[in-house]
């Protein structure tokens, strides 16, 4: 057995692992955006991962897979089981002594290591969906790999081909998603500590110039992919100019979002203890027995090891670490209470702590061994035997909250906002979640291209505007708003009344009952943003010939004027011209929430629900729960009770939480009781 089949032993077993448990479509956040980026070779929001975009491009050029999501979400695992494999090889350099080949109790170890990082919850999680943060452990791990290469060679020479490498990659990972350029400062340590010679002499600093330089260019083929003007293109990167606004996060804050201080948290309490609960969770889980520990005792009979066995060496590794962790948490100046886990952030800190596993593993056996072979060394390998069910463990503890082969709410809950709109609708969006799975359905899945779909945030931006307007003919003279490229600021209109002809031949879905008015007078006041005029225009010079809608998701606190002409249908909100509240079509409310949508499977219980999911099928309560008082208040107490026997059947209160019972309960109780009076 030679380290390179035991690397590749490791890495098989976690890609079986991974193409078991990998979404079979997309998933919310970076799970949409980037297959949508790499279907269409489009730019995903800044910092993006052009490398990670080509390489789904590429991967996609020949369908094996459907839905295509599901083969990006193939190559994610892929890239997760090939850092496997590099961390086990890592793992059985730093459990070898020097000067040695390896043996079982190295093969152990490596293969120990390998498999507790790839079992663990964090890279799990990003192997079963295609996002950048995989990619950035898998650069991790490559360069630790050249890093070592390096130093086995610097003891003779100044090895300027590794250096170069070494700085390509740190070049290339402008490309991937920046995190791993926090460990800069520790490649610098490196090389001081394994040949401080190498800094006098040109060809040394030269080679990594130019690697690093190299590396960096790469990122340059952003602006030739932009300039493709594809309809998934964010920011448009597309001139040196915007391109650099999008490598430096301009829409974000700028300056690369260095915001070192003042802290937007407690240091300790809030910073550092997330970055604890990441690592406890991979190196310490909760298993039902004291072997929880064992994974963090590994790692700190590793690091002594190391440092007896290669005392500069090991301060060099940790000095990657320290970059990776305390560099990372400084870096990114976790706010309090902020929505979404830092982890992915801190996947490169715990691939480089992953191999001090197999070297402690591997410093156990060979003590139980002693220096004499028999049963001693059977005791060992047994111990190694024993070490490997820590894996196992990890695979029983984490497989339930990383599976993700039945989890489809992305797609069900867009497809159900999506297909259950009226024909030619402009939908009008508000965030990641509710815009990023509608624009992959559309452009990847071909579902409803007849639907605008419009991101109000993004439509301050002047360059948006211009992108909807030359991809969508029928809003090139919707949207009158500024065309210049910057950010539509402020603005206070000249007067606050609007009248608005509204023709009747329009989609005012009003009952048929109700004939559409001659027009309609909005009232405006305060200051008004970009998404307002870009609105006002949609209405203004629409006129009702295209349904306009609003999603549900969106705050109530946007577009406040407009607020009296909505009403509800389905997971969207409509805009009428009628700002009376009895006015509104209730037999198509009905039907769309009785008949149309499917309710994304909300109901079984077998499949696990995230935060995320949670707080977008709500809407769906909400939903119902809307409708069933409109019918109670409309004196139809039958009908409101079916409603809510729906609401409770396909969103039972223990998936969504206890605020539905607590809801539904008193409505309930009223229908019932205005029913047994019309019986009376």
């Amino acid at each position: 057995m030679t380290p390179l089949r035991v690397s590749i032993a490791s890495a098989a077993i976690a890609f079986a692992v991974y193409a078991t448990t990998a979404a079979r479509t997309i998933t919310w956040w970076d799970g949409s955006s980037y297959p949508l980026a790499a279907v269409k070779l489009g730019v995903p929001g800044a910092p993006g991962s052009l490398l990670l975009t080509l390489l789904g491009w590429l991967a996609t050029r020949v369908r094996l897979v459907h839905p295509v999501a599901f083969q990006l979400n193939l190559i994610a695992g892929l890239i997760a089981a090939c850092t496997v494999g590099l961390v086990t090889r890592l793992a059985i350099t730093l459990a070898t002594p020097e000067g040695r080949a390896m043996g079982p109790r190295e093969a152990l170890g490596g293969a120990l290591a390998g498999l507790t990082l790839a079992l663990g919850p964090s890279l799990w999680t990003y192997a079963t969906r295609f996002t950048p943060y995989g990619l950035s452990a898998l650069f991790t791990a490559l360069i630790l790999t050249v890093a070592l290469a390096w130093w086995r060679r610097a003891e003779t020479s100044d090895a300027t081909p590794w250096l170069f490498v070494l700085a390509l990659l740190f070049g290339l990972d402008v490309s991937v998603h920046r995190t791993n350029l926090l460990l800069l400062p520790s490649a610098l340590l490196w090389v001081t500590l394994g040949r401080p010679s190498a800094w006098r002499r040109a060809p040394a600093w030269g080679a990594a110039f130019a690697g690093l330089t190299l590396g960096l260019a790469f990122h340059l083929l952003l602006i030739p992919v932009a300039r493709r003007d594809p309809l998934f293109n964010i920011d448009d990167p597309s001139s040196l100019a915007r391109f650099w606004g999008y490598v430096s996060l301009d829409r974000s804050g700028g300056g690369f979002l260095i915001h070192l201080l003042p802290r937007t948290a407690h240091f300790v309490k809030v910073q550092l203890a997330d970055y604890a609960t990441v690592m406890g969770s991979n190196l310490w889980p909760r298993y039902p027995s004291p072997a929880g520990a064992v994974p963090l005792a590994l790692v700190l009979v590793g690091a002594i090891a190391a440092v007896r066995a290669a005392p500069r060496r090991t301060i060099g590794i940790l000095g990657f670490y320290a970059c990776a962790s305390l560099g990372a948490v400084i870096y990114f100046n976790l706010p309090a209470h902020y929505f979404r886990t830092m982890d992915r952030h801190y996947l490169p800190s715990l691939v480089i702590l992953a191999p001090l596993i197999g070297a402690g593993a591997a410093a156990l056996m060979r003590a139980m061994a002693g220096a004499r072979g028999g049963l001693r060394n059977t005791l060992a390998l047994g111990l190694g035997g024993l070490l490997l069910f820590i894996p196992v463990m990890e695979w029983a503890a984490n497989r339930a909250a990383c599976d993700l082969s039945r989890v489809r709410f992305a797609e069900t809950y867009s497809r159900d906002v999506l297909e259950t709109l009226p024909k030619d609708a402009i939908l009008l969006t508000n965030g990641d979640n509710d815009s990023f799975p509608l624009w992959y359905l559309q452009q990847v899945e071909g579902v409803r291209g007849d639907v605008s779909v419009i991101n109000l945030p993004m439509s301050n931006s002047g360059m948006y505007l211009a992108q909807l307007r030359r991809h969508d003919p029928r809003l090139a003279g919707l949207l009158a708003g500024e065309p210049g490229l910057g950010i539509l600021g402020p603005w206070h209109p000249s007067d606050s009344l609007v009248t608005i002809p509204v023709g009747a031949e329009g989609a005012t879905s009003l009952p048929d009952s109700i004939p559409p008015p001659a027009s309609i007078t909005i009232r405006l006041g305060g200051d008004l943003y970009g998404e307002d005029q870009v609105v006002l225009d949609l209405i203004r010079l629409n006129r009702w010939r295209r349904p306009l809608m609003l999603a549900v998701t969106v705050s109530p606190e946007l577009l406040t004027w407009i607020r009296p002409y909505m009403r509800y249908e389905g997971l969207n909100l409509r805009v009428i011209p009628s700002t009376d509240p009895a006015v509104m079509n209730l037999d198509r409310l009905r039907t769309v929430l009785m008949h149309q949508v499917q309710y994304a499977g909300v109901a079984d219980s077998t499949i696990r629900m995230d935060s995320d999911t949670k707080a977008l099928c709500s809407n769906y309560a909400a939903a119902l729960f809307n409708l069933a008082y409109i019918q109670l208040n409309r004196g139809d107490a039958r009908g409101c009770l079916d409603t809510l026997a729906l609401l409770e059947q396909r969103l039972p209160a223990q998936r969504l939480g206890p605020q539905i019972a607590e809801s539904v309960t008193p409505l309930r109780k009223h229908a019932e009781a205005v029913l047994e009076a019309t019986r009376d």
